[in-house]
């Protein structure tokens, strides 16, 4: 089953990067986090020079600024950080601005960070927990573990350590976006809107406070009390029903820490969640633990305080006893009597040769198993020359030796092949039990190669019998353990024991988890202190006689133990329902129709000790009851389950259960999305958490009937399929009006989000009452990737997908690669209407055979279109190869029904859905050789438009807007990379200054400067000013729409203004510096002028202007960012017919262009500037601060000029050299022109 959370899979942040125009430094304050690696005399050469690099770093841009906090390069060293996996230096940290794929990728050492947390010496120093949570809340969900291990240490993990990586995952996955809108009508919005941000801030701040909690327990080596409890919280904020619970929480936690509430709100986390959601610190408490995974939950807490945990990995491959055949053939002759007498006798010589090598060979691989004697050998080998079998005793001697050498190679091979595979990480010895091998008489029918007559035959085949075993391993397992295949040793792993059938007595060993895979005869098996696992695998045993059988024992000892029931039922046994296991009497028997003994005899039955958890694979009928302490039951089949009091964890992987009741205490609930109906009972008392396998979009409704709650869903691949689960007596079973009885109910989709139902305090009749659900925590909602022009997206095999096609995109392509149970949501942005027509294409292909030939449907798809604009759908049905049809008459056979590989459903923005599907022709078109046999063949079918709707009303989803990235309040610049698929809309937030932002193609982004609004406050002087550099795009065509700005394939939504709203000013720069002005009021976007940073003049009139230029209505244009170097004050403009300058505050001077500067170039004009730093910090010792400040000016001074030759280039380059040419005397640069002048990469 899959886990209930599913973080994104694809880690890329590398989309926007911001940078500064100008030189700039943040600066150091007593506030700065800065200290040095500790042992200082542990240094070698190259860690002194990475870190004189990062001191000469910080000097240069000052310290980083992680949210609230202001950090030294050389501090983040001195905790041991790497960002994408290499150390920090010079080249790697040489920014003033933090982008999101470096704090995605910093990783710090547990080690550092624990001495660093443990050297802090004022009391109320909580920068470094505060750096941590600022760390670990803005990196990507994707992203790796902030904390690391370094590999070769020796130094163990302190006991806080575990509590440290828990606490900053869980930071990690918090999301501060604002609540998603979801269009199901069973959700209480308003009460949704008001907890989710209330949720969140509470389980940020209990994070925040445990981490400086943590601190105070490292520092003062005091037994860690932690600030909150988990169990209780998770208990707490499940009931969220009521509004109440925040204020109590809240106050608890505020008289615990008023300063922690305090530094707490000046975090990065806080104040994004404070502007989406208004949130106020005085709501502020603890956390709600997020279940993880469904598959293998946690076990509960002990009495003891102990925590135990239920791991075990299922996909180890059995070694089990099996029947091996060995196949007795014997080869025909083959003549030569159409050579002639030459020919016969070469053919005879060959002959002759092949059989003596062929009976010394054999002789040979006798002699490899078995003992032979002179006379034996030579008997042997003379039988074979004339292709007769051995003598019995010979051939029944060496069929025994060689099937027991060829099983115990293949045992001991499976075993290094799991232990160097799936099971390398958990398990450190195979141990195989004992066979031996008989021999079985078999008949056959064959047929004789020279008369041409079936007979019968028999043959004497080897047959696999697993032995007794009695291995007492309670020490350890060695090589010497008979049956061991030893892996690699580690003390968290354990021991796997294959020990098949027999009568076994097997003692674990006693400090490792055991894993005991077993099958028929009468065990007696014995775990460890561990958790340790018991498999049965074969089909029960039935015993013959009049006696009870004698049963097996399993004693699971210490540790949390599981019992597997994986068996089923042979052939030859009589049908049976299912097993009966009772962990708290501890007896597992067998369910059958028939009376329990039989003529035959009776099942074997098993006793258990101290076995806590069950697990049954196969489907049946079963009664499962628990234990008073906390129990792990999984279920498969149409079970009765009474997990009994203690906190329990029921799995319900089938379609259909006949009751699962929990019992007392806090139970978890995990139901597969399967058709059928599942029943569960709870008292009410604890609470309770059922997780569902399944998106919360597939609800379809909630509702109280006959005082039990129901809740249905549906599914994608179909309209007919229900997936039903009701909790049983939510209601008192009393007289009408009933009153609530159970409101401690917490539902967690597969998506992540966390719902209670919105119970009534009492119902007035036993009709059906439809109710809603509250959102208390948000998931990971559906948000459709956004495809691109005339792109090709494979669509995933393993997980549900969705997309988003812009109706100003002319052609998508969705390619299905194979075959797959899951699902795709394609959201047009189209009305239904607007689909004009639907094309199948069908591909098909001819398979040659013996006597006939079959004929099968290839790839076969759909093309939508609306009007000139396509949407095609490749592969989306192949042959379904459970329906064929024949024509006798030639023997061809045709799969001839197509079967979907893929659900896809059609979703347009007027609230249409479809899902989509090709038809199957006529079944004779495939038998009609004059149609098929052009194989392969292809041809195209109109489709007859409507199409179907879908049941289930999807939602129309557009695009979920990403983080935000801040521009600042200076000039700064963004560059903008483009990703094979845009997982949301990039949104860039001004703060009233200009902007450079350097466009990728194919790129969706928003724009908002939210300080301009007539609402701000405090609200800016001014708007922002956005230029938009499309040089890199190409020839471009800028349109606006209803604040949706097009360049080329990349998309801006504008802001949309209020009456009394700053506007914020928009220019686009495209090839030759030409500057379109957008008037977002008006709709109209206009030539206003040349950027002097892209703009590149020509003296002579008399050489044609590029074309860009030529085709202008003006000929005289403004020119941005261009400035006379002799500071003259006025507006510079361009005559692009006289190819002249004019000043307006002076008409009359001449200026050329040597009298003129570029302004407000950005750090990715300056690449000669980052090269020639980064060489220089590479020296040793590495050039200081001050050398790198004035290379920065003597480099924008050489960019600046307008119109630079090689030959002027290389005379500027040269008067560089007076300045460095001490400090850089073995520099390898060379300046040249191409990449100085070279726009922003």
């Amino acid at each position: 089953m899959a886990k209930v959370i599913q973080p994104p899979s694809v880690f890329a942040e590398r989309g926007i990067v911001i940078t500064d125009i100008g030189l700039h430094a943040n600066a150091r304050t007593t506030e700065t986090l800065d200290f040095k690696v500790v042992d200082q005399s542990q240094l070698g050469s190259e860690l002194r020079q990475r870190q004189a690099q990062l001191e000469v770093v910080d000097k240069l841009y000052g310290p980083l600024h992680i949210g609230s906090v202001a950090v030294t390069r050389s501090a983040l060293n001195a905790l041991g950080a790497t960002t994408d996996g290499q150390p920090l230096n010079g080249d790697n940290t040489f920014f003033r601005i933090p982008n999101r794929f470096f704090l995605s990728s910093l990783q710090l050492n547990a080690s550092d960070v624990e001495t660093r947390l443990k050297l802090t010496r004022d009391a109320n120093d909580y920068r470094l927990p505060t750096l941590l949570f600022e760390l670990a809340s803005q990196r990507s969900r994707s992203a790796r573990s902030l904390l690391r291990e370094v590999p070769g240490t020796q130094a163990e993990p302190s006991r806080y350590r575990n509590t440290l990586e828990r606490l900053l995952n869980a930071a990690r996955n918090l999301d501060s976006q604002a609540l998603v809108q979801r269009s199901s009508g069973w959700i209480n919005q308003a009460k949704s809107q008001a907890l989710i941000p209330t949720g969140l801030g509470l389980q940020a701040f209990g994070i925040y406070s445990g981490l400086r909690g943590l601190q105070d327990a490292i520092r003062d080596k005091d037994a860690y009390q932690t600030l909150f409890n988990g169990a209780s919280v998770a208990a707490e904020v499940s009931s969220i029903g009521v509004e109440a619970l925040v204020t109590r929480q809240a106050t608890q936690m505020i008289k615990a820490s008023q300063r922690s509430l305090g530094d707490f709100a000046k975090t990065t986390f806080a104040i994004r969640l404070a502007r989406g959601s208004g949130l106020i610190a005085s709501v502020l408490t603890l956390p709600f633990d997020i279940i993880a995974a469904i598959d293998s939950f946690k076990a509960a807490v002990g009495a003891t305080g102990r925590e135990a945990t239920d791991h075990y990995v299922s996909a180890a491959l059995s070694v089990t006893s099996a029947a091996m055949a060995v196949t007795l053939g014997v080869a025909a002759l083959a003549g030569f009597t159409s050579a002639g007498p030459a020919g016969l006798a070469a053919g005879l010589i060959l002959v002759v040769g092949s059989q003596i090598w062929g009976a010394i060979r054999q002789v040979d691989e006798i002699d490899d198993y078995i003992q032979l004697t002179v006379h034996e050998r030579l008997r042997t080998g003379w039988f074979a020359f004339w292709t007769i079998s051995p003598d019995d005793d010979i051939q029944d001697r060496y069929t025994l030796a060689k099937a027991t050498a060829e099983q115990t190679k293949r045992l001991q091979a499976n075993a290094l092949n799991l232990l160097r595979g799936p099971l390398k990480n958990s398990t450190e010895a195979i141990v195989n039990g004992k066979f031996t091998v008989e021999l079985q008489r078999v008949t056959y029918n064959t047929r004789s190669w020279w008369t041409g007559e079936s007979y019968q035959a028999t043959a004497m085949r080897p047959r696999i019998k697993d032995s007794d075993d009695w291995i007492d391993a309670r020490s350890g397992v060695t090589a010497e353990t008979p049956g061991a295949v030893i892996g690699t040793a580690a003390d968290h792993k354990g021991i796997q024991w294959s020990i098949g059938g027999g009568n076994d007595t097997v003692l674990g060993v006693e400090n490792k988890p055991n894993v005991f895979h077993y099958g028929g005869g009468v065990k007696a098996l014995t775990g460890g202190a561990k958790d340790d696992v018991f498999i049965f695998e074969a089909a029960p045993e039935i015993v013959a006689g009049n006696q009870a059988p004698r049963p097996s024992r399993l004693m699971g000892g210490a540790g949390n133990d599981t019992l597997i029931l994986a068996g089923g039922a042979s052939d030859s046994q009589e049908p049976r329902l299912g097993y009966q296991v009772d962990l708290a009497t501890g007896r597992v028997s067998v369910i059958t129709q028939a009376p329990h003994a039989t003529a035959n005899g009776a099942y074997r039955p098993t006793l258990l000790e101290s076995i806590e958890h069950v697990e049954i694979l196969e489907g049946g009928t079963s009664v499962i009851k628990g234990t008073d302490g906390p129990n792990i039951i999984k279920s498969r089949g149409n079970d009765s389950i009474e997990a009994g009091a203690g906190d329990d964890q029921i799995s319900i992987l089938g379609g259909n259960n006949r009751e699962a009741a929990g019992g007392p205490g806090e139970d978890v609930y995990a139901i597969a999305h399967k058709p059928g109906h599942v029943s569960i009972t709870e008292d009410g008392v604890g609470h309770s958490v059922i997780a569902l396998d399944w998106r919360a979009d597939l609800i379809e409704s909630w509702a109280i009937e006959a005082g039990n709650l129901v809740l249905v869903s549906c599914f994608d691949s179909n309209d007919w399929d229900v997936r039903k689960v009701t909790v049983n007596n939510v209601y008192g079973d009393t007289a009408y009006p009933r009153s609530l009885q159970n409101d401690k109910l917490t539902f967690i989709t597969k998506d992540g989000f966390h719902w209670v139902p919105d119970l009534p305090d009492r119902i007035e009749h036993g009709n059906r009452l439809a109710i809603e659900a509250v959102m208390v925590q948000q998931g990971t909602p559906r948000n459709p990737a956004i495809l691109n022009d005339k792109s090709e997206q494979s669509i995933a095999h393993d997980k549900d997908t969705s997309y988003y096609v812009s109706r100003l995109i002319e052609l998508a392509t969705l390619n299905i690669k194979q075959k797959s149970e899951y699902s795709t949501t394609l959201h047009l942005d189209y009305v239904h209407s607007e689909l004009t027509r639907i094309e199948a294409h069908y591909t098909a292909h001819v398979i040659q055979e013996d006597e006939s030939d079959t004929v099968k449907y290839g790839a076969c798809g759909l093309t939508l279109y609306f009007g000139n604009r396509r949407v095609v759908v490749n592969n989306l049905a192949s042959s379904d190869e459970r329906y064929t049809a024949r024509r006798t008459a030639t023997g061809r056979r045709a799969f001839s029904a197509l079967g979907l590989n893929h659900t896809v459903i059609l979703i347009t923005n007027d609230g249409a859905s479809y899902r989509l599907a090709v038809p199957s022709p006529d079944y004779g078109l495939l038998l009609d050789k004059k149609f098929i046999d052009k194989d392969p063949v292809q041809w195209k079918t109109q489709l007859s438009l409507p199409l179907t709707p879908t049941k289930k009303k999807y939602a129309y989803l557009q695009p979920l807007d990403k983080t935000p990235h801040y521009m600042g309040n200076r000039a700064t610049c963004a560059l903008l990379t483009s990703s094979a698929v845009q997982t949301g809309v990039e949104v860039l937030i001004g703060q009233g200054s200009a902007y450079l932002v350097h466009l990728g193609p194919n790129m969706t982004l928003r724009l908002s400067t939210p300080g301009a609004l007539a609402s701000a406050n405090p609200r800016l002087p001014q708007a922002s000013r956005w230029e938009f550099d499309a040089t890199q795009l190409g020839q471009v065509e800028i349109k606006l729409a209803s604040n949706l700005l097009q360049i080329g394939g990349t998309v801006i939504h504008l802001p949309a203004y209020e009456v009394d709203d700053l506007v914020d000013q928009i220019r686009v720069i495209t090839a030759q510096g030409v500057v379109h002005a957008v008037d977002s009021l008006f709709e109209r976007v206009y030539v206003e002028g040349l950027d002097g940073r892209y703009f590149a003049p020509t003296v002579d009139p008399d050489v044609a202007l590029p074309s860009e230029l030529s085709g202008l209505s003006s000929a005289s244009l403004k020119v941005f960012n261009v400035a006379l170097k002799d500071g003259s004050p006025g507006t510079l403009s361009y005559h692009l017919k006289t190819r002249k300058w004019t000043l307006d505050t002076d008409k009359s001077r001449v200026i050329t262009a040597q009298d003129l500067r570029k302004k407000n170039l950005c750090d990715h004009h300056l690449k000669i500037y980052r090269d020639i730093a980064r060489e220089g910090l590479s020296q040793h010792p590495p050039l200081d601060d001050g050398a790198l400040r004035s290379l920065w000016e003597q480099c924008a001074k050489l960019l600046e000029g307008l119109t630079l030759s090689k030959s002027l280039l290389l005379a500027q380059a040269i008067s560089l050299g007076p300045t460095f040419s001490r400090q850089l005397p073995y520099m390898t640069w060379m300046l040249s022109p191409g990449e100085a002048l070279s726009d922003p990469a």
